[in-house]
């Protein structure tokens, strides 16, 4: 049984340095947007099922927590148990450990070994689990204790077989009369020492907060742990209550927890908080996958809402960078059609913020519509041979492609300028011809006049 709750339940230690034979690796590297993973030859497969899903954790955890570390984040594979215990000794010790978080390098580090015959939501689990920890230091300036830092990595891990266990496990320390103090969890090594009891308490006291005051307060909490000198200073700060009287409370409510009250929150990692937090910002993508999770399954009025708005507000801004795609290709017309197609979008958000980019946006379209119709008119005056004509909206149209930065409309301009020098370059050679030939035949014809005129000799 413990190896299966330390197989979910992961342990985010300070690594120690790697020793030589594991510094002699040859890391190889591939970059996703938010990750760098590593990964040693013959370890290539397992890099491409992490790669494969290693942004979209982050975005979920990101969006979760309302914080993005910066990029990128670092997720190394060790292919063996071998190399794994040289960085992370605890693995010596501790049956099943399956990965840990470096948060100095900002580093997270998956055993493969340990992950055979865990199911893909499982491992996927290992990364939000051990993204959680190195995000959770950043906010706390690595001020939260091990019994927060475990409960709110457990926090965001989706429904899984494990979590029935954690659950089977705190009923049976609730049965037996053997939870923890809040205080005597908090100290050094009990975590650790006792991790069947530690971990599921410390998972159902985060998830106590969070489903009382949101996940925006218990990040908030996190951040208080900066300078608040210990969490029970921190939770009177964050929570206006007392740690004794939160204690009291998380006891109070924890049997109807244990019985299905674990289940009730929005999802494993989101909630209304966070995703109004992320619509707030404009981060309307991070708001869609996070509500999106959340309704997996289920059905909150409340959280379809905010999907509807985020799904607005990806529409609106897709629209918006197709308007920008549009224009720096010289398209005006489709960027004229993304920009009222934004606008309108924008405006159920209440986005009057973007208005003047909008506005830019649209001027530059009208611009570039204007130099092309001057175009369009100049064919039209060659044609009909009204060159002059032709000439002035050549030019002009050529002087606007080249403020709107168009090369490519600048140079069409310039060609059917080339093309109408060239018409009347040979327009004035073929009148010269004309004027030559004109001066021969009158000098001709006076000459024959002159020869009848003369008298018979």
């Amino acid at each position: 049984m413990l190896r299966r709750i330390l197989v979910l339940l992961l342990l985010a230690t300070l690594a120690h340095p790697a020793t030589t034979a594991a510094q002699a690796i040859q890391w190889n590297e591939q970059q996703t947007t938010y990750i760098a993973v590593l990964y040693p030859a013959g370890s290539e497969a397992e890099a491409k099922r992490y790669i494969g899903f290693a942004d979209q954790i982050y975005t979920e955890i990101s969006t979760a927590l309302g914080y993005k570390p910066a990029p990128p984040l670092t997720l190394r594979i060790y292919p063996t148990m071998e190399i794994y215990r040289q960085v992370n000794p605890m693995a010596q010790s501790l049956e099943g450990i399956v990965a840990h978080a470096h948060t100095g390098r900002r580093e997270i580090s998956i055993a493969v070994p340990q992950t055979v015959g865990q199911t893909d939501e499982e491992i996927r689990n290992n990364v939000r689990h051990e993204i959680t920890h190195v995000v959770a230091a950043e906010l706390s300036d690595n001020q939260l204790s091990i019994m927060w830092q475990e409960g709110i990595a457990q926090y965001v891990e989706q429904p899984a077989p494990q979590l029935e266990i954690k659950v089977d496990l705190l009923r049976q320390a609730v049965d037996s009369n053997s939870l923890l103090s809040w205080s005597r969890l908090d100290a050094p090594g009990v975590m650790y020492s006792n991790p069947r009891l530690g971990y599921p308490q410390s998972w159902s006291m985060v998830s106590f907060l969070i489903q009382r005051a949101g996940m925006a307060q218990f990040v908030t909490f996190m951040q208080a742990m900066r300078s608040a000198g210990g969490y029970r200073s921190a939770l009177q700060q964050v929570y206006g209550s007392s740690a004794d009287t939160l204690e009291a409370e998380w006891r109070a409510q924890l049997a109807a927890w244990i019985d299905g009250g674990w289940r009730v929150q929005p999802s494993a990692a989101f909630d209304l908080g966070s995703i109004q937090a992320a619509l707030d910002a404009g981060r309307y993508s991070d708001a869609e996958t996070g509500a999106a999770q959340a309704l997996a399954g289920g059905d909150d009025p409340a959280l379809q809402t905010l999907l509807d708005l985020a799904r607005l507000g990806v529409a609106a801004d897709r629209a918006a960078a197709a308007a920008r795609a549009a224009l720096l290709q010289g398209d005006y017309p489709a960027a004229t059609g993304e920009i009222e197609r934004a606008r309108p979008l924008y405006a159920q958000l209440n986005r009057s913020d973007v208005t003047p980019l909008l506005d830019e946006y649209a001027g530059r379209a009208s611009d570039g519509t204007r130099a092309e119709r001057l175009l369009a008119a100049a064919r039209a005056d060659i044609g009909s041979l009204r060159l002059s004509a032709a000439r002035r909206n050549i030019e002009q149209a050529a002087l606007i492609f080249a403020q709107l930065g168009d090369q490519q409309g600048r140079a069409r301009a310039e060609e059917l300028l080339a093309s109408l020098n060239n018409r009347l370059r040979i327009a004035g050679v073929g009148l010269l011809i004309l004027v030559v030939l004109g001066l021969a035949w009158n000098i001709d014809r006076r000459r024959s006049a002159r020869a009848r005129t003369l008298p018979f000799g």
